[in-house]
C-alpha cells in the first residue's frame, strides 16, 4: 500500500488533488491510504504519523515554499505544486518534482509517475 499525504489550504483544489490521485492509483490497482492537511502543524503531526511514501504540496506562494523547506527535514519525495515559478528553488532543493498551477490532472498523474519510477 502506498502512503501518500496531501496538504493544500484551498478547499476546492485539494478535492481535485485527492480525485486525481486516486485515479492514478485505480489506473495502477495500487491500494493507497490518502491523508490531507491544510498548515504546517498538521503535515508535520501526519508525517510523523503516517510515514507517507509520497507528499504533494500544493500550497500558494511563500507558504509553499515554507512548507517545502520544513518537510526536506522530515522526507524527501515530495511533488510541488505553486502558483509561482519555484523551479529554480525546486531544483536547488532536490525536490522529487515541481511544476507550476493550475493543476490538471494530466499535471498530476505525469508527476505522479515520475515519483514512481523513482522507487
Amino acid at each position: 500500500m502506498i502512503r501518500i499525504i496531501i496538504c493544500d489550504d484551498q478547499q476546492q483544489e485539494r478535492k481535485q488533488l485527492i480525485r486525481d490521485v486516486q485515479q492514478w492509483c485505480e489506473k495502477r490497482t495500487q491500494p493507497a491510504l490518502i491523508e490531507f492537511c491544510e498548515n504546517w502543524p498538521d503535515l508535520a503531526e501526519k508525517i510523523k504519523s503516517c510515514k507517507p511514501d509520497i507528499l504533494i504540496i500544493a500550497n500558494n506562494g511563500v507558504a509553499g515554499l515554507d512548507l517545502v523547506t520544513n518537510a526536506l527535514a522530515l522526507m524527501h519525495k515530495i511533488l510541488w505544486f505553486s502558483d509561482l515559478d519555484f523551479s529554480l528553488q525546486a531544483y536547488r532543493l532536490c525536490l522529487s518534482y515541481f511544476c507550476k498551477k493550475p493543476l490538471t490532472s494530466a499535471k498530476v498523474e505525469y508527476a505522479l509517475d515520475r515519483i514512481a519510477e523513482q522507487r
